[in-house]
């Protein structure tokens, strides 16, 4: 037995490094130096609060605050309040810089020797959460590399009363046929896309188009909306084969089909 006296207090420290902060827990409500001025509450007592904790440095902030601005405006009707949370050891401004340049209004605020992060446990960035008018810690979401925003958006409008049990439990736990879809993994990217062009971010629009046909090439409609942006921008010699590559999947695909005739020629708006 002796042996073993240290191995019990190693195994739960271990255990607990890798727990996760509870939904339904009271989160703190530190005052906290905004990155731009200020001092900022986590926790407003008249809107839900959208926290995201990121690394300015890491791409897979970048990626996922990009669809958070899309997002953002896709829910701007809404009381949402959305603060960015950055480390002292991270430079504040690359993440002022990177909050503009995707454009995500966020306010900004320091976590001051990674306190807020140790009290929400926090293990990775980027890591969401959502916040409500009590301080009670509705929705908990540490990085995942598919449909990570669709869950954001999902729980937020379950929050806002627009979504109710079973919508949610289907937006989260979708079916089997939905997960093995072709046309859901690309909607889901043709859907910030969409967003981003709608913006005037068509370089971003178009990477992100570029993405739907990279992880589902056998999807017509995003052949379809990558040969559109492409015709769009004024580059007929890469759009006509990725748009006849639309059709070939898709002969009654119409969006590929106006694009590839009114090549060359200027367009507007979106597919």
């Amino acid at each position: 037995m002796r042996a073993f006296s240290g191995f019990v207090p190693l195994l739960l420290a271990v255990t607990m490094a890798f727990s996760f902060v509870k939904v339904g827990t009271v989160v703190p409500n530190p005052t906290l130096p905004g990155l731009e001025g200020g001092e900022h509450r986590l926790v407003d007592p008249g809107r839900l609060t959208v926290f995201l904790f990121f690394d300015p440095s890491q791409p897979h902030s970048r990626e996922v605050m990009e669809e958070m601005a899309a997002l953002q405006e896709t829910m701007a009707g809404e009381d949402l309040r959305w603060v960015g949370v950055v480390s002292d050891r991270f430079d504040s401004a690359a993440a002022i810089a990177l909050a503009r340049d995707v454009g995500l209004e966020l306010e900004l605020v320091e976590d001051q020797g990674d306190r807020l992060y140790g009290d929400l446990e926090v293990r990775l960035y980027p890591t969401l959460g959502i916040i409500d008018q009590k301080g009670v810690l509705l929705a908990y979401l540490p990085y995942k590399k598919v449909n990570f925003t669709g869950t954001l958006e999902a729980r937020l409008r379950h929050a806002l009363g627009q979504l109710d049990d079973e919508a949610l439990e289907r937006a989260l736990h979708p079916t089997s046929a939905d997960i093995g879809s072709a046309d859901a993994e690309a909607g889901r990217l043709l859907k910030f896309a969409g967003m981003l062009w709608d913006r005037g971010k068509r370089d971003k629009a178009l990477a992100k188009a570029r993405q739907a046909v990279e992880a589902v090439p056998g999807s017509a409609q995003a052949h379809a909306v990558l040969g559109f942006y492409l015709a769009e921008m004024g580059d007929c010699g890469e759009a006509l084969p990725v748009l006849r590559k639309a059709l070939e999947l898709d002969p009654e695909n119409a969006t590929a089909a106006s694009a590839l005739q009114g090549c060359g020629e200027a367009g507007a708006g979106r597919p």
